[in-house]
C-alpha cells in the first residue's frame, strides 16, 4: 500500500480498475461530485456501473504497459451534463481511469490544425531568445494564460526569468530570479519525470484516494494524472500572488532539468489531456531546438577556443619559455576568457602578471589558500572571492571572482583570472525570515549586489579546463622535443669538439710544417729562383699565413664558453682604449684614430669576451674604411636602452654593405660582395654575435653601401653574476 495517501484535485475524477473482474479498488474522494456516488460506494462495484458497455469495452481493449489512451464519454446516465473522456493508464494487472471534462479552445481551430501552426512557427525561429520569445507568445495564445514566462538554471540551481508574454494588467517577471529553496531538488526531480503539470486552487482541500492503491498505480497517479498532487511551493505562490492557475512545462537538455515554462492564470483554468498533449508535443520540439542551438553554439565558442589556443601553441614554440609563450605574444591568455580583466601566470616561482589584479604579494596569499583549504592540484573558482578569503575585499574592484588552475604543483605552475566587482540590482522573487529561511513567501525583493563578479560560465570553466589538458600535452610535447633536440645537440657538440681537436693538432702541424719549409726557401735557396719562383713562394707563404688566421678565429669561436664567463661592470673607454693599444701595435698604426663620445655607461660583461667584441668591431671598421678619404671610426653611446641595458654603437665611413646582404653578414664565413681585396674569414662577426648572445643582448646593423656601418649592441646579464668556475 501506498503512504502517505494520495492526493489529487477536484476537477477530475480518478479510479483504479482491476482488469480481470473490472471491479473499482480505489477512487478519489471527491467522487460523488463527478457521478453522484461516494468513493466507499463504488469500492469492489463494478465499473459498468458506471459506464457503458461501449466505453467499457474500448476501455479493456487497451494492452497493458501501453501508452495512455483517451475514450469519450458524452452526457453519461447520472452525471451532471457535459461531454466527458476517460484518460486510460493501462498497467498489467490495472487500470488507472482519470475521468474528466473535455475543455473548449480558448478560440476557433482544433488540436491538429492548432499544434500544426503553432510547430511551424516555433521551427522558424534560428535563435533560442527568439524560440523562447515565441513559446511564451503561444501558450498565452492557444491556452489563454494570463502569463507566461521562461526560467533557466544556472549551475547552482538558481534560475533567472528570460522571456515572458503576458495580458494587460499582469505584472511583470522578466529578469526576477529565484533561489533553490523556491524550486528546490524534490521540485526538480519530479519536473524531470513529468514535464508537464497544470494546478488550479479553488480553495478547497484536496482529496484523497480511498481504497487499495498498488505502488505501480500509486506511481501512475503521482507523476502522470493530470489532477495529482501539486508542490508545495507551487500553492504557496499561487496564494501569496493572488492567482488561482499555475501550469509548467520542462525543458530537458541531456537529460536534465535546463530550464521550464512557467503558465500563471487569474481564474481558474484547466488542462484537459489533449491540451496537455499539446504541451508535451510543444515541449519536445522546443527541447530538441535549444539543443541544436547549443550545440552549435558550444561549437562555435569551441572553435573560438581552438584557435586562441592554436595562436597560444605558436607563441609557445617560439617562445623562450611556457609563461613568456602565454602572456607575451599578441594572443594570451586574457583571450581565453574575454569577461576576465586579469590574469596571472606562475612558473618555478617566477610571476607575471597582464591587465588589471592585484600585486603579487595578493596573488600568493590567495593562492597559498587556495591550495592550502583545496588542494594543490583541484580547479577552483568563485564569483565572490572575499566571502570566501575575507581579505580579497581590500582589491575586490580588480578581484571579486578569480579562477585558480594548477599545472604542476612540484615546480610550482600555475595559472589565475580575476573578474573585477560588478555592482547590480538584483530583483527576486522571494523573501524568507532570517530566523526561518524555509518559511518563503513569493514576494519582489530587490537586492544591490556588491562584493560579486560575474558569473563564471560554463563555456568559460569548459575552455579553462580544455587550457589545462592543452598545456600539459603541449608541454610533453615540447619535453619530448626537447630531449631529441639534445640528443642531437650532444651529438652535434661532440662532433664540434673532435673537429676542434683535428684543427688545433692534426691540421695545424702540417700547416705547420708548409709555412716553416715556405721560411727556408725564402732564407737559403732565395738566390736560386727566378723572379716568377720568388712570386709562387711568397703565395705559398701568404696562403699559409691566411690559413692560420682562419684556423685561429675558428678556434676563437668553438672556445667560448658561458660557463666560464663571469660578469662584472666594466668600463667601455678603458675597453676601447686597450683595443687600440693593441692594434695600434699591430698592422693599424697608420688608421688607429677613433674618437670616443662621451658619456659612456658601463657595460657588464665578461673581460676577455668583450675585449674580443670590441677588437672585431673596431679592426672591421678600420679595415674597410682604411680607403676612405677621411677615415672615420667611432664609439659612442646611443642614448637608448633595451630592457634596460644600454645600446653602444661602433660607426665607419667606410664601403658599407649592400642592403640585400645585411641580414647575412652574422652568418659563419658570410662576407660581403663588396668585400674582395679586403683581408678577412667571415668569422670575425659571428664571433661577435654569438659572445654577444651568450651575454643574452643582442647586436644589429645599419648600413649603406659606400658610407659606412653602424653596429649597434648591448649586453643583457647583470652585474656579478658568475656562471661557472675558473
Amino acid at each position: 500500500m501506498h503512504s502517505p495517501p494520495l492526493l489529487v484535485q477536484s476537477y477530475a475524477l480518478v479510479l483504479v480498475v482491476h482488469r480481470t473482474t473490472l471491479a473499482i479498488t480505489a477512487a478519489s474522494a471527491q467522487a460523488e461530485q463527478h457521478c453522484g456516488r461516494s468513493a466507499q460506494a463504488l469500492l469492489r462495484r463494478p465499473l459498468k456501473e458506471l459506464f457503458p458497455a461501449k466505453t467499457i469495452a474500448q476501455i479493456t481493449a487497451v494492452p497493458p504497459s501501453d501508452t495512455p489512451s483517451v475514450v469519450y464519454l458524452n452526457d453519461p446516465a447520472g452525471w451532471p451534463a457535459g461531454d466527458y473522456q476517460v484518460v486510460i493508464y493501462p498497467l498489467k494487472d490495472e487500470f488507472v481511469l482519470e475521468v474528466e471534462l473535455r475543455r473548449k479552445w480558448s478560440h476557433v481551430g482544433d488540436y491538429a490544425s492548432r499544434l500544426d501552426g503553432f510547430t511551424r512557427e516555433l521551427e522558424a525561429e534560428t535563435t533560442t531568445s527568439g524560440l523562447l520569445q515565441r513559446l511564451c507568445d503561444g501558450l498565452t495564445e492557444h491556452l489563454g494564460y494570463d502569463r507566461a514566462i521562461t526560467i533557466q538554471f544556472d549551475n547552482l540551481e538558481h534560475s533567472v526569468v528570460t522571456h515572458e508574454s503576458r495580458k494587460e494588467g499582469m505584472p511583470s517577471m522578466l529578469d526576477m530570479r529565484f533561489v533553490e529553496e523556491d524550486i528546490p531538488e524534490a521540485t526538480r526531480c519530479r519536473q524531470l519525470a513529468e514535464t508537464v503539470l497544470n494546478f488550479t486552487d479553488d480553495n478547497t482541500p484536496l482529496h484523497p484516494v480511498v481504497g487499495d492503491v498498488s505502488d505501480p498505480a500509486a506511481e501512475i497517479i503521482h507523476l502522470h494524472v493530470a489532477s495529482r498532487q501539486p508542490f508545495v511551493n507551487s500553492l504557496r505562490f499561487l496564494r501569496d500572488t493572488g492567482l488561482s492557475t499555475l501550469g509548467y512545462l520542462s525543458i530537458l537538455i541531456d537529460g536534465k532539468l535546463w530550464g521550464s515554462c512557467y503558465m500563471h492564470s487569474i481564474e481558474p483554468l484547466y488542462l484537459d489531456y489533449q491540451m496537455q498533449s499539446f504541451l508535451r508535443v510543444v515541449g519536445r520540439l522546443v527541447q530538441h531546438k535549444i539543443a541544436y542551438h547549443l550545440y552549435h553554439s558550444n561549437l562555435r565558442n569551441k572553435q573560438k577556443a581552438h584557435a586562441v589556443r592554436d595562436n597560444l601553441h605558436k607563441e609557445i614554440i617560439r617562445a623562450e619559455n611556457l609563461t613568456e609563450g602565454l602572456t607575451a605574444g599578441p594572443t594570451t591568455i586574457l583571450d581565453l576568457i574575454p569577461e576576465a580583466k586579469g590574469a596571472a601566470v606562475c612558473s618555478d616561482d617566477e610571476m607575471t602578471i597582464l591587465g588589471e589584479t592585484p600585486t603579487q604579494e595578493e596573488i600568493n596569499a590567495v593562492v597559498g589558500w587556495v591550495k592550502g583549504v583545496i588542494g594543490e592540484d583541484k580547479k577552483w573558482y568563485t564569483d565572490q572571492l572575499a566571502t570566501h578569503f575575507p581579505p580579497a575585499q581590500a582589491y575586490i574592484k580588480k578581484a571579486a571572482g578569480m579562477v585558480f588552475l594548477p599545472l604542476d604543483h612540484d615546480a610550482n605552475q600555475w595559472i589565475v583570472w580575476f573578474k573585477p566587482e560588478t555592482v547590480r540590482t538584483i530583483v527576486f522573487g522571494s523573501t524568507a525570515p532570517a530566523d526561518n529561511p524555509r518559511d518563503r513567501r513569493y514576494s519582489e525583493r530587490a537586492v544591490t549586489t556588491q562584493r560579486w563578479s560575474l558569473p563564471w560560465r560554463e563555456e568559460e570553466i569548459l575552455a579553462i579546463r580544455a587550457l589545462r589538458v592543452f598545456l600539459q600535452k603541449v608541454v610533453l610535447q615540447r619535453y619530448s622535443t626537447t630531449q631529441r633536440q639534445n640528443t642531437l645537440l650532444r651529438e652535434a657538440l661532440d662532433d664540434l669538439e673532435l673537429f676542434s681537436y683535428t684543427i688545433g693538432h692534426d691540421l695545424r702541424a702540417p700547416l705547420r710544417g708548409i709555412a716553416s719549409y715556405a721560411d727556408i726557401l725564402q732564407e737559403d735557396y732565395n738566390h736560386l729562383l727566378d723572379q716568377e719562383g720568388q712570386a709562387f713562394l711568397n703565395k705559398i707563404q701568404q696562403n699559409a699565413e691566411r690559413m692560420r688566421i682562419f684556423m685561429d678565429d675558428l678556434l676563437a669561436l668553438n672556445r667560448i664558453d658561458r660557463n666560464k664567463m663571469v660578469f662584472n661592470s666594466l668600463c667601455v673607454e678603458q675597453l676601447v682604449r686597450r683595443v687600440l693599444a693593441d692594434l695600434s701595435s699591430a698592422k693599424y698604426s697608420a688608421a688607429t684614430q677613433c674618437d670616443i663620445a662621451q658619456p659612456l655607461p658601463d657595460i657588464c660583461g665578461d673581460c676577455n669576451y668583450m675585449i674580443i667584441v670590441f677588437t672585431n668591431l673596431l679592426s672591421n671598421a678600420f679595415k674597410y674604411s682604411a680607403r676612405a678619404k677621411e677615415p672615420r671610426v667611432e664609439v659612442s653611446f646611443t642614448g637608448e636602452y633595451r630592457r634596460g641595458f644600454p645600446v653602444f654603437c661602433v660607426a665607419d665611413n667606410g664601403i658599407g654593405i649592400p642592403q640585400d646582404q645585411q641580414a647575412r653578414v652574422f652568418d659563419l664565413f658570410t662576407r660581403s660582395t663588396n668585400s674582395e681585396g679586403y683581408e678577412g674569414t667571415g668569422i670575425g662577426l659571428a664571433l661577435v654575435q654569438r659572445i654577444i648572445r651568450f651575454h643574452e643582448g643582442d647586436i644589429w646593423l645599419e648600413s649603406e653601401e659606400g658610407k659606412g656601418s653602424r653596429f649597434y649592441f648591448y649586453s643583457g646579464v647583470r652585474v656579478g653574476v658568475h656562471t661557472g668556475g675558473r
